[in-house]
């Protein structure tokens, strides 16, 4: 027996049954083989045979550039011929592949083997085997019966004519893993199987590169693409969502900004509407000023004439004394100027009983008065009885007149001492109604608003909001300014909104920024002097999870600071039903009827007052509440101006009578009684006089006195018809004061309907007006047309809307229809959604999309990327130390793997990981504050996802240039030079030594040194392009470095390889079939 290599297992025979055209092929293997034959011949047949035995390859004659081998053809015998005769073999085949192994250190013989049944031209099933302490001929795979070949079926497969047992064979992968353990290997099965076939299948490129990444090292396609192209994939599809929102968002933005100028425009509209009806009420009551100047006018003309009458009636007068003066004879001298005295007294009493008539008559009158005020005075003051029967008696003559004077001086000392109460009052009720009307002003400008679906927010914190908006935008900073209230979805249970809405009281009111501008927002805080005003520190909230059972967890809240805060707030506030529970809950509880504990004490909150804030349905409830307390301020300011119409009805009654004493004549009463006594004496002693018969003689002179007296009397009735006329124009003027009453009485009533309907808007358009007028010095400022543009305008605000909406609602995909005024609140509902709302949602999900896709790229990619470099260079300084202990004569090789510098991102994000226990998943998890490489990471992420050369960036080859440094030494000198260098002017040859050098030390690794192993190689189409010389250096390495290696060369390779190999076997294909003639080329000892 040949001498074998002691730390080597040394294959020494070969069984091949039914395999391709070699029907049963046994041969001795005595070291390294050379298989040799003609084209054809079968020589990468028997390689394929054995590494399929050894390794379940499959990837059969790569050196032949066959791709079209499979088991099942090798089996069947496929001759690729046309026709019935296409397949050697048909019907159930049994096919076995055995090789026999010789130990050294356990001096025994073992055969590893393979048998494969196809029952059909589709089918195979392939089971492994090994047999310890056995040679091939104790197997009884094949008997002769006559002429025919007879092979046993597995389950009659028997050892020494032991049967062996169904739990001996193996399935490929256990199958291959006892052979290799069997043959003293302890490595990867598949990297095993890859080293062998790149050795056998070699065929020598020119480029080093492509040499080390397709021959030596192995694969290693990173598997986590699929997975980060699926978390892109999704990425997208979310930021897709994201954007679409934020495109919804602007486009309602637009639809907001055209609403809100249409409303501007509208208001506009309605003040100046407002405005030209209280104009036109002005331009009434300026016109009933004049009516009443033209009054005046006409009274002061009717004095006038009642003058030149009473000049008329002194020369009436004159003509009655030339009567007097023709009837003064002698005669009737005495009897005359008795009866002229007695006409002038009488004419003096009539005068005199005029006057006393008149005062009587104020008397009366103050009397009246005095009568209906003394029917609710006393509830005011205190009159006493005798008082007020003097007051209600005062044109009675059976009464004092000290008695009644003392009684109106001191009744008229009460009343104005009332009457100042009584202006207190008015100013009292002036100032309530002022309040009440201001509140219901703010209310319905707050009711337009909700009714526009437009959340109302107190004042300092939209002027804040709006501060601290501007100033980030100031600095280029475009991010949205929230309160924390309008971030609130939804209170799942509506039960509990009063007390949580109670107990967080302003703080729905606080303002979130995003958490990178929390710092400045403090500075715009100090900076502003904002002092009602809090901002919350997002950044500086924990993250934490809504308790259960708390407040915190009915909240939803998309918005991920404004949850954070919720969730600070609310966690230690948990929801009670009873007393009973919040007692146990003392460090934080609420029920729905307002009770607290909070800090070991308990409390009842006043919820009476709470106004809604928090959720969608906020708006709702604002509503509601706005308009119930609108409905009570109208009430109460109904009952306000009922008491202050009635004060100044009191106060006009009041004010109707003169209180001062000395315009009275309180004897007046008694006085007429005595004048007219004395008139009626008079009267009786003219008509004695005037019956007398001497008068009749002075008759004549009397008509002629009376033409004269009848003359003037016409004068004097043209002048009465003056006076007439006068006293006409007056009546018409004061019908038309009448009408214009009525008028503005209407004007007045529809500006104060349109005030009640408007009414925040009566102040500024009060205000504008008299602002208007002074500079127009004119209270002409407006006019019908001016509203006729302003509608024209208002109608173009409109269009522009609709547009707008029309816009969204083609961007959106709903109903088109859905445009025009009623349906602004419809679109600020839908802004509010997802400002608030969706966008919030999104953006939460993107943000945590956008963490597992980093988390993937950096956890699964780079990690799998850089374990498998990390391997990989691990492999190459083996493979060097490998090359350092086997020098080729005077040389010796060195792998040189550089960073490609276009790879440079990626190894960057490797040297920064060394400062994470060179663990992604560390800096994953660490605060990433390091900018360089967030920018690092999304570019190189970006490059990879948009490469379409999947394996550009998955395989970790192309990650680095190669090369490989031969060290050559001359006397005590080295050479070093680079082969990529040497390519262009090396032969084949020498091109070629290197590269199976590489691969021999490549494969090496598999073959531990100290160990007594299977050092098998296998070359196919050996050394095709080496020289003679180069292919006996080659083998005599490949020998001395105790390998067994089997060569498949054709026949005029035989002297070159033959010459360092222990036996040959030759090919010949008769007919059909291939058989095998053993040539020893050396004879060695056993």
């Amino acid at each position: 027996m040949v001498q074998m290599q002691m730390n080597r297992k040394t294959a020494t025979k070969l069984l091949i049954v039914q395999w391709s055209r070699f029907q049963e092929l046994c041969v001795n293997l005595k070291g390294s083989t050379l298989f040799t034959g003609v084209n054809g011949s079968g020589k990468s047949t028997i390689l394929d045979a054995m590494t399929y035995l050894l390794t379940g390859n499959t990837q059969f004659n790569k050196a032949a550039r066959d791709r079209d081998r499979t088991v099942l053809a090798y089996v069947r015998g496929d001759t690729k011929s046309n026709g019935p005769f296409r397949y050697l073999r048909t019907g159930e085949i049994i096919s076995y592949i055995a090789m026999e192994f010789w130990s050294p250190v356990e001096n025994n013989f073992l055969v590893a083997g393979v048998c494969i049944e196809s029952a059909n031209e589709t089918s195979q099933k392939s089971s492994w085997f090994v047999c310890r302490d056995t040679r091939i001929e104790q197997i009884n795979f094949t008997r002769q019966e006559g002429k025919l070949l007879r092979i046993s079926p597995k389950n009659e497969l028997t050892v020494d004519g032991q049967s062996m047992k169904s739990a001996d064979f193996f399935g490929r992968d256990r199958g291959i893993e006892q052979i290799l353990r069997a043959l003293g290997l302890r490595c990867d099965a598949l990297k095993y199987r890859s080293k062998l076939l790149k050795m056998m299948a070699f065929h020598p490129e020119n480029n080093i590169d492509q040499f080390i990444q397709e021959c030596v090292l192995e694969p290693g396609k990173v598997e986590s693409l699929k997975e980060l192209r699926e978390q892109r994939t999704r990425f997208e599809e979310i930021r897709e969502v994201f954007e679409n929102l934020k495109d919804s968002k602007s486009s309602l933005e637009e639809v907001e900004l055209k609403s809100a100028a249409y409303e501007k425009k509208l208001k506009h509209l309605q003040m100046r509407e407002l405005m030209l009806c209280y104009q036109e009420l002005q331009e009434a009551e300026e016109e009933k000023q004049n009516t009443e100047l033209q009054i005046q006018s006409l009274e002061q003309n009717m004095s006038t004439l009642k003058e030149r009458k009473e000049e008329l009636d002194q020369r009436y007068s004159d003509a009655a004394e030339r009567c007097r003066i023709a009837m003064n004879n002698d005669i009737f001298k005495g009897m005359q100027d008795s009866l002229n005295e007695l006409k002038r007294q009488s004419e003096n009493l009539d005068a005199e009983i005029r006057q006393k008539e008149d005062k009587l008559s104020a008397l009366k009158k103050l009397q009246l008065k005095l009568t209906d005020l003394l029917t609710w005075i006393g509830q005011y003051i205190t009159v006493s009885k005798e008082d007020a029967e003097l007051l209600c008696h005062l044109a009675e003559a059976h009464h004092r007149t000290e008695d009644k004077i003392d009684a109106f001086v001191r009744f008229g000392e009460l009343v104005k001492r009332q009457d100042k109460i009584f202006e207190t009052n008015e100013v009292h009720f002036n100032d309530q109604l002022e309040v009440t009307e201001n509140k219901i002003s703010e209310l319905e400008n707050n009711i337009k608003q909700l009714n526009a679906n437009i959340l109302v927010f107190p004042k300092e914190a939209e002027t804040a909001r709006n501060i601290l908006l501007k100033e980030l935008e100031a600095e280029g900073i475009h991010t949205e300014v929230k309160i924390f209230a309008e971030l609130v979805q939804e209170i799942q249970d509506s039960n509990w909104r009063t007390a949580i809405e109670t107990f967080l009281g302003r703080k729905r009111f606080y303002i979130i920024v995003d958490e990178k501008y929390c710092r400045r927002a403090m500075e715009i805080l100090q900076n502003q002097k904002l002092h009602a005003v809090n901002v919350v520190l997002s950044d500086q909230l924990p993250i934490t999870e809504a308790a259960p059972g708390s407040a915190a967890e009915i909240l939803n809240i998309p918005n991920s600071s404004a949850r954070k805060y919720a969730n600070y707030l609310l966690n230690g506030i948990h929801l009670c039903g009873s007393l009973e529970e919040l007692h146990q809950y003392p460090k934080g509880g609420l029920m729905q009827n307002g009770m607290l504990a909070k800090s070991y004490a308990v409390s009842y909150m006043n919820t009476g007052n709470t106004a809604f804030y928090l959720g969608q349905d906020a708006v709702k409830y604002q509503l509601i509440k706005a308009e119930e307390e609108k409905q009570a301020h109208i009430l109460e300011k109904e009952g306000i101006q009922k008491q202050k119409e009635q004060l100044l009805k009191r106060r006009k009654e009041l004010k109707q009578i003169d209180w001062q004493a000395e315009h009275y004549d309180f004897n007046s009463p008694k006085s007429l009684t005595e004048l007219c006594q004395r008139s009626s004496r008079i009267h009786s002693d003219i008509d004695k006089i005037s019956q007398n018969p001497d008068f009749m003689a002075v008759i004549q002179e009397q008509q002629d006195a009376q033409k004269e007296y009848k003359t003037l009397e016409q004068t004097r009735d043209v002048l009465i018809g003056d006076i007439r006329g006068c006293e006409k124009d007056l009546e018409n003027h004061h019908i038309s004061l009448e009408q214009l009453t009525g008028e503005i009485y209407v004007k007045d009533q529809e500006y104060s309907d349109k005030c009640l309907k408007h009414l925040e808007l009566k102040k500024p358009m009060l205000e504008e007006y008299e602002s208007l007028k002074a500079k127009k010095g004119s209270p002409q400022v407006i006019t019908p047309k001016t509203l006729r543009r302003l509608r024209s305008e208002l109608e173009e605000c409109v269009r522009q809307m609709e547009n707008a909406q029309l816009n969204y609602c083609k961007l959106a995909e709903i109903d088109i229809n859905k445009r025009g005024v009623p349906y602004i609140p419809f679109f600020r509902e839908e802004y509010r959604s997802i400002a608030n709302i969706k966008i919030e949602e999104v953006r939460q999900r993107l943000t945590e999309q956008s963490l597992k896709l980093e988390n993937a790229f950096m956890n699964d990619f780079v990690a799998e990327l850089n374990e498998t470099i990390r391997e990989a260079k691990g492999e190459i300084l083996a493979i060097n130390r490998e090359l350092k202990a086997l020098p080729f004569g005077k040389d010796t090789y060195k792998f040189v793997m550089k960073e490609k510098p276009d790879r440079n991102i990626f190894f960057r994000i490797c040297k920064r990981l060394e400062n994470y226990m060179d663990t992604p998943e560390a800096y994953m998890n660490s605060n990433r504050d390091d900018e360089e490489m967030e920018r690092d990471i999304r570019e190189f992420m970006e490059v990879i996802l948009d490469e379409e050369d999947e394996t550009e960036y998955t395989d970790y080859r192309k990650y680095f240039v190669y090369d490989m440094e031969i060290i050559s030494r001359q006397g005590d000198s080295e050479i070093i030079s680079d082969l990529s260098k040497k390519q262009g002017s090396a032969s084949n040859g020498e091109k070629q030594t290197p590269y199976f050098i590489i691969l021999a030390a490549s494969l090496l690794q598999c073959y531990p040194r100290q160990t007594c192993c299977a050092r098998l190689a296998f070359i196919d189409e050996a050394f095709s392009a080496l020289s003679k010389e180069r292919i006996e250096q080659m083998v005599k390495y490949l020998e001395d470095n105790h390998f067994q290696v089997f060569y498949a060369a054709p026949p005029e390779k035989i002297n070159s390889i033959g010459t360092y190999i222990e036996s040959t076997v030759s090919l010949v294909t008769t007919g059909t079939y291939t058989s095998a003639i053993e040539g020893l080329v050396k004879e060695q000892g056993i």
